[in-house]
């Protein structure tokens, strides 16, 4: 299945960075869950107690203790014993592996300049991952490129994203979805914002 059926129904992805917000994300409507902190222990009970819940899990691999972002063995350990859905990396080879082992492969980049930005198109288009993405969030004409460039890869935007208004400017330039961690986005809709409260 691709990612984009996976991530597409619902605007927000909730970003549990405390393992003890985790009760509010998978009581709130976003589908999925990014896991950003944490250590190896408590994201396989994190993970179990999302996929009961019937909500996507994705873990940020550079930022759960215990695990090494450098090592292979690190994506076949989040297969075989996390039963996460995918993984998010800034990694190409990581990328790679995921999808050996039958994970969804997200691509993170931080935009910092413009050679970030040629750099990150270049990255992508190689190595084609399940999604990409792109922080901060909250710049639009940086979405706008990755969504025209990789159109048939979903955009993920995170970081800096505080406003239901911020959410829809991201959406509006061609993001599919939103990692956030403000909690008082994780209940917003496409219907929510298509009103215009």
């Amino acid at each position: 299945m691709a990612l984009l059926y996976k991530i597409g129904n619902n605007p927000i992805i909730a970003a549990v960075r405390k393992l003890e917000d985790i009760e509010k994300a998978l009581e709130s409507k976003v589908d999925n869950v990014f896991f950003m902190g944490g250590n190896a222990k408590d994201i396989i009970h994190a993970v179990r107690l999302t996929k009961e819940a019937k909500k996507g899990a994705f873990i940020h691999l550079d930022l759960i203790r215990g695990l090494s972002s450098t090592d292979r063995e690190s994506v076949d350990f989040i297969s075989e014993y996390v039963g996460a859905d995918g993984i998010v990396t800034p990694k190409s080879y990581l990328i790679k592996e995921a999808k050996r082992v039958g994970l969804y492969g997200i691509l993170h980049l931080f935009m910092l300049d413009s050679l970030a930005l040629t750099n990150g198109v270049s990255l992508a288009q190689n190595i084609l991952p399940d999604g990409i993405e792109i922080m901060p969030g909250v710049i639009t004409k940086i979405i706008h490129t990755f969504s025209e460039t990789l159109s048939e890869v979903p955009i993920i935007a995170s970081g800096l994203i505080h406003t239901k208004e911020e959410v829809k400017e991201v959406l509006h330039a061609g993001a599919t979805s939103l990692s956030v961690s403000d909690m008082a986005l994780w209940n917003l809709s496409f219907q929510d914002l298509q009103d215009n409260n």
